[in-house]
């Protein structure tokens, strides 16, 4: 039985967002609490990584999740 290419995008979109979410709740909060430790913020390149980090992780998440919701809606 093959699996159609439809299934195969939503499949890969839906892995790559579940990695992306794993990284957004466990990985980044570590990063920032351990930047945050390291003193004033408005100087700490690392806090500001890890910050635009989380951004662009919440930004492909966004657009994963209407890309999957787009596939949903094509009729091939």
């Amino acid at each position: 039985m093959t699996v159609s290419m439809k299934e195969r995008l939503i499949k890969k979109f839906d892995d790559e967002i579940q990695a992306l979410d794993r990284e957004l709740k466990l990985e980044l909060p570590k990063e920032i609490k351990r930047a945050r430790e390291l003193g004033d913020l408005r100087e700490n390149a690392e806090y500001a990584a890890a910050k635009e980090r989380q951004r662009l992780v919440e930004a492909r998440i966004s657009m994963l999740q209407k890309r999957v919701s787009e596939i949903h809606l094509l009729n091939v």
